[in-house]
């Protein structure tokens, strides 16, 4: 128990410095104009994007227990980190580029709201003594960071307003609705007989879904 306590404390101070040894290299040290790959100040930053995401998201995974969200966060904010960090904002004007740019940021924002909507998840299981799915927390998470990134996109475009905001929320929740109808877990019905599994039907949590054998 004491140990548990310690490594939690050691991980509250720990992910804080983290974060902001690599927010200071980056406004204080402004190590985004260092052209030399090979620097050592700039090494050091690659060193501390890493490290940040992986000290933060490696336990909250095996806490939230949804598969490779670790990776998914390392990857995510790290390449985000060095996009916005070391390449020049005049080079991303194509689409290609600012896709290219929002898709390491989609995927570091989507972490947050998977992490969230795990414990959400988790309390909700507990009330209701029904069983936990990560996937769906993962599914979620997306599905709000889509909406955030495309508000962002939106802004970036210069048509960001309440409507289409709105509109784009409106799209998210219709999506979240879609797969919470077609691809949650699925359950059986129906009693075996004799070792044949019977009549029965597969149906996910709404009522809905495919057929099993008749």
């Amino acid at each position: 128990m004491l140990i548990r306590f310690l490594l939690a404390v050691g991980w509250l101070i720990a992910v804080p410095l983290a974060w902001a040894a690599a927010i200071w290299l980056i406004v204080a040290r402004n190590v985004g104009t260092i052209s030399d790959f090979w620097a050592p100040i700039r090494l050091l930053t690659a060193a501390a994007f890493l490290a940040a995401p992986a000290l933060t998201f490696l336990p909250l995974e095996r806490v939230t227990r949804v598969p490779f969200l670790s990776i998914e966060a390392i990857a995510g904010w790290s390449t985000t980190l060095f996009v916005w960090t070391f390449v020049d904002p005049s080079r991303l004007r194509s689409p290609l580029a600012i896709l290219i740019l929002l898709l390491p940021l989609l995927v570091a924002v989507s972490t947050l709201f998977t992490v969230l909507s795990a414990a959400l998840e988790h309390r909700w299981a507990t009330r209701s003594g029904k069983e936990i799915d990560p996937l769906r927390a993962r599914r979620r998470g997306y599905v709000l960071g889509l909406f955030v990134v495309g508000c962002l996109l939106l802004h970036s475009l210069e048509a960001l307003t309440l409507i289409n905001a709105g509109m784009l929320g409106v799209i998210a929740l219709l999506a979240e609705v879609m797969a919470m109808t077609w691809f949650a877990p699925v359950r059986e019905t129906g009693a075996r007989h004799g070792g044949a599994t019977g009549h029965r039907r597969r149906w996910n949590e709404y009522r809905r879904g495919p057929f099993g054998p008749r």
